[in-house]
């Protein structure tokens, strides 16, 4: 990871892929063994990693560490990787974290980072719902035509 990255939060869903919810906040040197042990102690089947790109979309060292860190689990842990667009989601995190600690919030005290990776996770999962969504309506709408 890079020198300006210091904790890493970490989310994960249900089976169905409907709630994401945090898990912890890591020191960002500790990723991988992290990662490992709740891949093996909650049967992860997949794994989502935030892709920090510059606000024009581009990638530079952190995105390439990220990617780094999907390389490593595909090969030494066979899961799957994808990767999701964080930009913004931290300043999310923030205002969110922020309003939940207001005196009309519920009270409940989350770090940005554990935010931030949920709601990765759930941008993720709502795309990957919308994708399959479409690709259910274009499969229904060639199954009805014929060919002369």
């Amino acid at each position: 990871m890079d020198a300006g990255l210091a904790r890493v939060g970490l989310a994960i869903c249900d089976p169905d892929e409907r709630l994401a919810v945090p898990l912890e906040v890591i020191p960002a040197g500790v990723a991988f063994p992290a990662i490992r042990t709740i891949v093996s102690r909650d049967g992860v089947q997949g794994v989502v990693l935030g892709l920090p790109l510059t606000p024009r979309g581009l990638e530079e060292e952190s995105a390439r560490m990220a990617r780094k860190l999907g390389d490593r689990i595909e090969r030494s842990l066979g899961l799957p990787v994808e990767y999701e667009d964080e930009r913004f989601t931290s300043v999310e995190a923030e205002r969110l974290d922020a309003r939940a600690q207001s005196p009309r919030g519920s009270g409940s005290r989350h770090s940005s980072d554990d935010l931030a990776a949920v709601l990765i996770l759930e941008q993720f999962l709502a795309r990957r719902r919308t994708e399959a969504r479409a690709h259910a309506a274009d499969a229904a709408e060639d199954g009805g035509r014929t060919d002369a």
